[in-house]
């Protein structure tokens, strides 16, 4: 049964731009009242305004979502100008496209404070005012990134497959008492997420090509239609849905091919592999060691090896080289 969500309250969260922004319009469109949220505190108050335009309840909020007390001070505003709380939109994220070991841990702990925590810490905030209805319901924003695996995107893909596995349990979960939860996973939308994305150092930022990019707005319009019909997942494309009906296939399909792959080192084992030999009489002469042959101070043998291999000096290439022929 179709679900009407006029004169519902709301709050949108990324709602400053790309499909947060255009769930606002489109959700004040359908006069219902909402409440955004966004760390822009201009851009969030240019979609406030534009929202306005509309015969609805309007409130911004600017809030960095990683910040611990967020979710509490999301709270006390909903509830002291909206009174209630009947959908809850977890829209906002960020990206990351390169290899996954040059990333830092402060780049990994963004991307996973506002891609996953932020949405799990303000849902489980805000689901007592959820439950105090008949009817409620969670959206959460994922992407098709969490029906496959791809290259140089993995903590992305973390972050992404775990938006989806956490909408599938809260709505195993809460469905009896009246929860609806739905997650969108869309595919490459024109939005302002490839601009912001974090990257390694020397990677080129990512653009795809117009033919794969869809709409902020047709993505909206999909998002509401899955939020008025409970629908579990919901893409937004052709494609989105071809990708979703055959991510099943997807997975050891690529999995084969990358095994098909020529096999070649990695930069750390590059490095490994340019050990310089040193001679022996300049790594004693180097260290002070006992002439080979001889006896040190503590009763052990000498090499008496011509050669011996000095490692690398960086820390992170330290690996064995028996390892590396095995």
């Amino acid at each position: 049964m179709k679900w009407k969500v006029e004169r519902k309250c709301a709050i949108i969260t990324g709602a400053a731009s790309g499909i947060g922004r255009a769930l606002a319009l489109e959700l004040t469109r359908r006069n219902v009242h909402v409440c955004l949220v966004d760390r822009d505190a201009d851009k969030l108050q240019a979609t406030a305004t534009a929202c306005r335009q509309f015969d609805v309840l309007v409130e911004d909020f600017a809030v960095d979502l990683t910040e611990p007390d967020a979710p509490a001070r999301i709270y006390q505003h909903v509830l002291s100008t909206m009174g209630g709380l009947d959908v809850l939109i977890n829209n906002a994220g960020v990206g990351y496209y390169g290899s996954f070991e040059p990333m830092s841990a402060e780049q990994i702990e963004t991307l996973l404070s506002v891609n996953l925590k932020s949405a799990l810490k303000l849902t489980n905030t805000l689901l007592p005012l959820l439950l105090q209805n008949e009817r409620a319901h969670v959206q959460n924003v994922s992407s098709i990134y969490a029906m496959f695996p791809t290259r140089r995107s993995a903590a992305y893909h973390a972050s992404k497959y775990g938006m989806l596995g956490f909408s599938l349990a809260l709505r195993a979960e809460y469905a009896r008492y009246g929860l609806g939860v739905s997650c969108l996973c869309p595919g490459f939308v024109r939005t302002e997420l490839f601009d912001n994305m974090l990257l390694p150092e020397r990677q080129r930022r990512p653009a795809p090509p117009d033919w794969l990019t869809t709409s902020p707005e047709r993505a909206a319009k999909r998002a509401v239609r899955a939020i008025q019909r409970n629908q579990r997942i919901a893409t937004v494309t052709w494609l989105d849905w071809a990708i979703h009906r055959c991510s099943w296939l997807a997975t050891p399909l690529l999995d084969l091919l990358n095994g098909l792959e020529r096999r070649r080192p990695h930069e750390f084992a590059k490095r490994q592999l340019k050990q310089i030999p040193m001679p022996l009489d300049e790594v004693i002469e180097k260290e002070g060691l006992p002439p080979a042959g001889q006896h040190a101070s503590n009763g052990e043998a000498c090499p008496a090896t011509s050669q011996v291999t000095v490692a690398p000096t960086n820390p992170t290439s330290a690996v064995s080289p028996d390892r590396d022929r095995e």
